[in-house]
């Protein structure tokens, strides 16, 4: 009976710290989709679909390269900066940082080079689009930025510090974006430059304070080196892991830029920003819970994973249906608020909404096998499904368009997430799913 209490008392202290976290988190979370959506209708209804098109590709590509720019490190780093032998209590144990951010400087340099120099070939060959050029001129000052606002991110993020990994991670650069383009457009110009070159100014903002809220660095008297070639083994897999969902999640995006117009982009991107709502609170929880498994890894302690894993999931659960429902009911409408034009992206929006749906509800495999040193396992599992990503978007995009991109992309979300599943049961023997009258079955099993 006693062991009994100690582990209702275990689970609800777990369940209260994550409500509270979590609500934390959703308050900036919450803030920054709602701006994300307002630039998304003011981007739309005073500059057209073709222009939110065009920015979304510059929004995708950003994605995409920070994946490959960082190597894995900016996941790396949350597995350090959460681990008590590299970091306790304000004080660095090793020199991970400063390492990280000479590997990731250099591979920087070679990404702008080859965009600014490939500019124009980029936006005419690959993309059909020579407006789209302009933004390209730019977005090299942006990627360095964005990855560098990135990986500080990830360290606050593993340091367990949600009230700044929330506000500097996205909603700090999209809220002074917004500022601007409303300022600039209302009181200046309102030429297309002008959303560019606020992107631009938006992420120097962020990734200053984000320095600010990082350095000075204090180290304790004895400082650990690790080498660069031991920082890229480790590292490495989790690019290959974690970055394949990013980009699951973006090819979509610069595929059909380049099978299809400008003007479909930006009508697919609104509907991947909707369906996106069933995926809220596993983002939101995710910084929460990463930390906590590492943590719990680097104390053997898997029966404490296994409890925050399905208290999350449980939370992700009740409140992921309410929102899928309204959806899919409501999806006429919700498209019409956009414009007419946007009614033809009906059956994607349906698709990817049900999608994402049990990509939430089952979304914590990529943490839990990140963070537990399987890093190499679920890299081959993104690396299968990103294949199958790239094979169906080639199929399905020439011949379906927007409804071939949401096929695709949904279907190998389905894939990761159903092998992941099936690998954590068998390794750690439970279900990192909260299914009511079903979990305490299968996990005794």
């Amino acid at each position: 009976m006693k062991i009994k209490e100690k582990q209702n008392t275990s689970f609800d202290k777990n369940l209260l710290e994550l409500i509270k976290k979590g609500g934390v988190n959703f308050i900036f979370y919450g803030l920054n989709l709602a701006i994300v959506y307002l630039i998304g209708i003011f981007i739309t209804k005073y500059y057209g679909s073709a222009t939110y098109g065009r920015y979304s590709i510059i929004k995708a590509l950003i994605l995409v390269i920070i994946i490959f720019n960082t190597l894995g490190l900016n996941t790396y780093a949350i597995k350090l900066s959460s681990n008590k032998n590299h970091y306790e209590n304000g004080f660095f144990k090793s020199n991970f940082i400063s390492k990280s951010y000479k590997i990731i400087f250099i591979v920087s340099l070679i990404f702008t080079f080859i965009i600014y120099f490939f500019k124009k070939n980029i936006a005419i060959q690959i993309f059909g689009d020579k407006n789209l050029e302009i933004y390209l001129q730019y977005f090299p000052l942006i990627l360095i930025l964005s990855v560098f606002l990135n990986y500080n991110s990830n360290v606050l993020k593993g340091q367990g510090k949600v009230l700044s990994f929330s506000f500097v991670s996205s909603f700090c650069n999209n809220f002074i974006f917004v500022g601007l383009i409303l300022l600039i457009f209302n009181y200046y110009s309102s030429k297309e430059i002008y959303l560019i070159l606020s992107l631009l100014f938006s992420f120097f903002i962020a990734l200053i304070i984000s320095i600010t809220k990082i350095f000075p660095l204090k180290f304790q008297k004895e400082v650990k080196s690790i080498r660069t070639k031991n920082i890229l083994k480790e590292s490495f897999p989790m690019m290959l892991s974690s970055s394949m969902i990013f980009i699951i999640f973006s090819l979509d995006t610069l595929m059909l830029g380049f099978f299809d117009t400008s003007e479909n982009v930006g009508v697919y991107r609104i509907v991947t920003q909707v369906s996106s709502l069933n995926a809220v609170f596993l983002i939101i929880l995710n910084s929460i819970v990463g930390p906590k498994i590492s943590n719990f890894y680097s104390d053997s302690n898997y029966d404490e994973i296994r409890k925050v894993v399905i208290n999350a999931s449980k939370i992700i659960l009740f409140i992921t249906i309410p929102v899928l429902i309204f959806i899919l009911f409501f999806s006429t409408e919700i498209l019409l608020f956009f414009g007419e034009e946007y009614l033809k992206a009906r059956n994607s929006i349906i698709i990817l909404s049900i999608c994402q749906f049990f990509y939430a509800i089952s979304g914590f495999v990529d943490l839990i096998l990140n963070m537990t040193g399987k890093q190499k396992v679920f890299s081959k599992i993104t690396m299968f499904s990103g294949l199958v990503n790239i094979i169906l978007n080639l199929i399905l995009i020439p011949i379906y368009s927007i409804d071939g991109a949401s096929i695709a992309t949904g279907f190998s979300i389905l894939i990761t997430n159903i092998l992941g599943v099936i690998y954590v049961k068998r390794k750690y023997n439970f279900l990192p799913i909260y299914l009511p009258f079903i979990n305490k079955t299968i996990n005794e099993n």
